[in-house]
């Protein structure tokens, strides 16, 4: 009786295995390199689609009568920061009052430019923010050159000085954001910035 011969039928077998190990590795493969480019599809995606900020807005500033003194960050992540804005509505008040209104932040975002413009760390001084009616019309008894309708009362104005910047720097600095009404009162030593018209006067 011959023998039979069963290897061939072995290999064939084994053969089989090994290409299905190859297929299901290369099928592995396939999965990995699908998944990475989806997540790098998702990434780059989330990328476009993610807002882009400008840097934190600062503000130095010290109160000419009351020396408070502030050195915060009053805008990041495209939003305002409530606190800080109260912060600088308080210091900026009428001081002879006591009273505070919310200073406009496009004035705010103004003196933030002309801060970087002049190119300085020291603090801006407040001479003047906001004011009462009261202040103002008792401020418009000393002198001419204060508005019978000042944006002070608004919240929208400052007068400002800043050390080691003399006044004709400051006003050329704010004339140039071109931004609002600008007044120069050198002998006095300080600048006029507001968010009215744009306009420039020279005032005593």
């Amino acid at each position: 009786m011959s023998q039979i011969n069963f290897q061939p039928a072995r290999q064939s077998t084994k053969r089989r295995q090994l290409k299905r190990r190859q297929f299901l590795r290369q099928s592995l493969k396939t999965v990995a390199v699908v998944g990475a480019a989806a997540t790098a599809s998702n990434t780059f995606a989330s990328a476009l689609t993610a807002p882009i900020y400008a840097p934190d807005r600062k503000l130095r500033l010290i109160n000419a009568h009351t020396w408070e003194k502030l050195d915060l960050v009053y805008w990041s992540a495209g939003e305002y920061i409530d606190e800080s804005l109260d912060q600088i509505n308080h210091l900026m008040r009428d001081h002879r009052a006591n009273e505070s209104i919310a200073m406009d932040v496009n004035l705010l975002d103004d003196l933030h430019k002309l801060y970087a413009l002049l190119e300085t760390k020291e603090r801006v001084h407040i001479l003047s923010g906001y004011r009462t009616q009261a202040t103002n019309a008792k401020l418009r008894t000393r002198s001419n050159g204060v508005a019978k309708y000042s944006l002070h009362m608004e919240g929208r104005a400052l007068d400002i000085s800043v050390p080691g910047r003399n006044a004709k720097n400051v006003q050329q600095a704010a004339i140039s954001l071109q931004s609002g009404g600008v007044g120069y009162y050198g002998s006095s030593g300080f600048v006029h910035i507001d968010t009215g018209n744009i306009r420039h006067w020279n005032g005593s």
